[in-house]
């Protein structure tokens, strides 16, 4: 038992200063991977504009089951609450991970909430144009108890489309995703923080 304990505590700052080398030399061929990455995740959301045009007369009906389900992601019901808003074919890019198949997304969802120690949206605004619905809230969660809990308090906008029977068809959130999530973590909040310092200073 002792053996294995020492070698875990040489492993870590090992795998600690190579995540840091990794994420500080990042090369231009890494920097092209993430432009990519993110140009199809554009390219996706606006071909799902093209495919789910959405409707108006469900707006009403599924605007109060998005309220109700995001309230607390927590909730044990959640995944039958995602049974409930979304279609089966359907577009969601929270700027973390994409889906297009809803028991997939489902599943994203009810492990999302089973990390989570405490949850709850607060939508401030809703506006319409045509069948596109925008959300602006703030969001809370809290990952963990006591001195290691991580809480976080973020704002953002999801833009929305509904189809007849109002289920979401839609939902393409606009949040800072790398400061509510990724500047948190030990290593990676380090190296984060450390470029946007960089990127603010003055020339």
């Amino acid at each position: 038992m002792q053996k294995h304990s020492s070698k875990t505590q040489w492993c870590r700052p090992a795998l600690i200063l190579v995540s840091v080398l990794a994420l500080v030399g990042c090369s231009s061929s890494g920097s092209q991977v993430a432009a990519e990455r993110a140009k199809t995740a554009v390219d996706a959301y606006l071909e799902a504009l093209e495919t789910h045009l959405g409707a108006t007369q469900g707006i009403d009906e599924g605007l109060a089951r998005f309220e109700m389900a995001y309230e607390d992601l927590t909730d044990p019901d959640l995944g039958n609450a995602v049974d409930a808003i979304y279609a089966d074919a359907l577009f969601f890019n929270d700027t973390v991970h994409t889906f297009t198949d809803k028991q997939a997304l489902k599943a994203y969802m009810t492990q999302t909430g089973a990390n989570l120690n405490r949850s709850e949206v607060e939508i401030h605004q809703v506006l319409r144009d045509g069948p596109d619905v925008f959300v602006r809230w703030t969001m809370y969660f809290q990952v963990g108890d006591g001195d290691d809990a991580i809480r976080s308090t973020s704002i953002g906008i999801s833009h929305l489309r509904f189809n007849a029977e109002g289920q979401v068809v839609v939902h393409q959130d606009y949040w800072d995703s790398a400061s509510a999530l990724y500047s948190h973590l030990p290593i990676v909040g380090f190296v984060l923080r450390a470029a946007q310092d960089r990127l603010a200073a003055p020339q």
